[in-house]
């Protein structure tokens, strides 16, 4: 009986260090497992990121989407209309363009309101909003 109580000692550490081995594995491949789904994640929301910038801008080639699109969206509430509903062409060469475009303002109460804007070409033959101008 004493000589088994030396043998048990052992046996516990080896299973302690087991267990901690398998905790330590655990925790390692739980580690990677979450790097692999954050990494896929910010792949993920990059690429529809990425391809919805490109949808814009191929399409901002088309003034009147430019108008509606500017007009429309953005963080900024003021100037801004819940839907372009008559568009009128003030100034338009090749370079640049003047609009003015009416609507429901995008902020309560949403009162019909007119915006103004100056638009001009890049590289790319893409249109794009200069500055809004006070109508």
């Amino acid at each position: 009986m004493i000589h088994d109580l030396p043998l048990e000692k052992t046996s516990f550490v080896y299973k302690r260090n087991r267990r901690l081995e398998r905790h330590i594995k655990a925790r390692a491949k739980r580690r990677k497992t979450l790097s692999l789904v954050i990494s896929f994640g910010l792949i993920i929301t990059t690429s529809f990121f990425i391809a919805y910038k490109t949808y814009i801008h191929s399409n901002s080639k088309n003034l009147g989407f430019a108008v509606e699109h500017s007009f429309t969206t953005g963080f900024s509430s003021e100037n801004k209309l819940l839907r372009v509903q008559k568009m009128s062409l003030i100034y338009y060469d090749d370079e640049t363009a003047i609009v003015e475009a009416s609507g429901l303002a995008k902020v309560p109460p949403h009162k019909s309101t007119s915006i103004r804007g100056s638009f001009k070409k890049d590289s790319d033959n893409s249109w794009y909003l200069e500055k809004f101008m006070s109508s």
